[in-house]
């Protein structure tokens, strides 16, 4: 029997002297093999323990997870309710393999065939997309769609395709599996790119049912809104993701068209990079009285765009008169920070969502300076309430995944290689090889345990939670939040 850990401070305990000996998180699944008395019997990884039968509840809460991928974005959506009947959407998966190994890890290392609803690769920027490649390669591994920004980047010098005459917006937009499909087919077209590498493997592998553009269209007002495919307000009684960018124009003859966007607001030059961004896809979920915006790569000039749609001001009126009319559709709970933490955000923006709750995803060992010292300040500004939490996953995991002395052995082994004189060209590039290989597998981010972010909420009670690096029993460090119709979702103390 499949059940989950309901809320509060929740304890498995030791079957022979019911000792507390274990933490979990509520929503957490329970595989229960036997009940006795006030007690359920559970499985969890090799061992059993028992939880009190108080404890456990047999509808899960809306889940998300922020991984820990190093610089880029990686999360799992998990919607809410009974076992089995449950989706999972995966937005990003990071650049290297960290959003693959949590998911190996989370569902029984693929013993058996595993069916995600989506996959949602916001941009294509490669700390957003390329981690996913490993997940699309998996044999075990199936996708009901596969979802892009509808900018299909290619081989040549338009690398997001054609644009119209004046020059100011992207006609070639992928808005069906057919239409990338078609463009696809072509080997000249992808070339040895990644990102059409990406997504031909999902179109031809046999395991993605279909590849598909997930976007909104820009109209007078804003009034028409769009939904994620069986997730809009009809398909669950309390929980939709509504789509709030890409916002697709149409020209005189209805064709799809998305802008360019250039190097600050108001600039009418072609930056390729602000163009990817500005165009990600972005979601809101909401679930009952919670709210959570995923905010892509957004920058200003994109901002700029959505804030104005979504209010209808004209271009020479202040972005501040937006805000008001824009909040009905942004404001959230959570927000999901845009670009990890870099300063190319409005304060109108952050006015709009005005969270209660920030989480940053960024890397370190870069040189992008992700968060940026001043972004968190703005952040804490704009954010709801006296103390609003601001939360990053290269901050939570600060310290590294315990070394291995095989790791440890091979890297000191071939450096000697390289190192000493007379090496043989073709040893010193095979030491290097191993070398290389061995320091890339010891830097690798246990993304099961540190630096990610969870969020549970049943819409009424909301909890934020990460893992402690210590080994104590209060393992969870979790922050409690309970609806309030007037203010939103207000701190509490457990």
């Amino acid at each position: 029997m499949a059940l989950f850990v309901g809320t509060g401070e929740v304890y498995l305990h030791d079957p022979v002297t019911k000792k507390a000996v274990k933490q979990v998180l509520w929503g957490d699944w329970l595989n229960v093999v036997e009940s006795e008395g006030d007690w359920n019997k559970v499985s969890w990884g090799e061992r059993f323990y028992l939880i009190r039968k108080t404890d456990c509840i047999d509808e899960a809460p809306l889940e998300v997870v922020f991984l820990d991928v190093g610089q880029g974005d990686g999360s799992i959506v998990t919607t809410p309710g009974k076992a089995g009947e449950r989706r999972t959407i995966v937005v990003d998966a990071g650049k290297d393999d960290n959003v693959y190994r949590f998911i190996k890890w989370r569902y029984g290392k693929f013993a058996k065939d595993v069916w995600f609803h989506a996959a949602v690769a916001t941009h294509s920027d490669e700390d957003h997309y390329q981690g996913f490649q490993a997940l699309i390669d998996e044999p075990r591994v199936h996708f009901e769609s596969f979802y892009h920004n509808g900018l299909a980047e290619r081989v040549g010098p338009e690398l997001l395709g054609p644009s119209d005459p004046t020059g100011r917006y992207l006609t070639s937009v992928m808005i069906t599996d057919n239409d990338i499909r078609t463009l696809y087919k072509d080997d000249a077209v992808r070339g040895r790119k990644k990102y059409p590498k990406l997504i031909y493997s999902a179109l031809t592998n046999g395991r993605v049912d279909k590849v598909e553009m997930l976007g909104s269209e820009r109209s007078d007002g804003m009034q028409n809104r769009h939904w994620m495919p069986s997730l809009g307000p009809g398909d669950h009684p309390d929980f939709a993701i509504e789509v709030l960018g890409p916002l697709v124009e149409r020209d005189e003859n209805g064709a799809a068209r998305l802008r360019w966007f250039g190097d600050k607001i108001g600039s009418t030059s072609q930056d390729t990079g602000k163009t990817k961004n500005g165009h990600s896809v972005i979601l809101r979920l909401s679930y009952r009285g919670f709210t959570l915006v995923l905010g892509g790569d957004l920058n200003k000039p994109a901002e700029d765009f959505l804030l104005r749609s979504y209010s209808g001001i004209a271009d020479d009126q202040p972005l501040a008169d937006a805000v008001k009319d824009a909040t009905t559709r942004w404001r959230s709970d959570v927000l999901k920070c845009c670009h990890h933490g870099a300063t190319d955000v409005t304060d109108e923006f952050l006015a709009a969502v005005h969270p209660s709750a920030f989480v940053v995803s960024s890397g370190d060992q870069e040189s992008y300076v992700h968060p940026r010292p001043d972004l968190l300040g703005r952040l804490g500004r704009a954010g709801r309430g006296r103390a609003p939490l601001i939360l990053c996953t290269e901050i939570l995991r600060s310290t590294r995944e315990s070394e291995s002395k095989n790791l440890l052995s091979t890297i000191n082994a071939q450096s000697a290689i390289i190192e000493k004189p007379g090496s043989p060209v073709e040893k010193i590039k095979e030491a290097k090889t191993k070398r290389d290989a061995a320091l890339k597998t010891l830097a690798k981010r246990n993304v099961e345990v540190y630096g990610a972010i969870n969020v549970r909420t049943d819409g009424r009670e909301l909890a934020i939670a990460f893992l402690k690096e210590s080994g104590v029993l209060q393992r969870w460090q979790i922050y409690w939040y309970k609806h309030d119709e007037r203010e939103g979702f207000i701190p509490v103390e457990r």
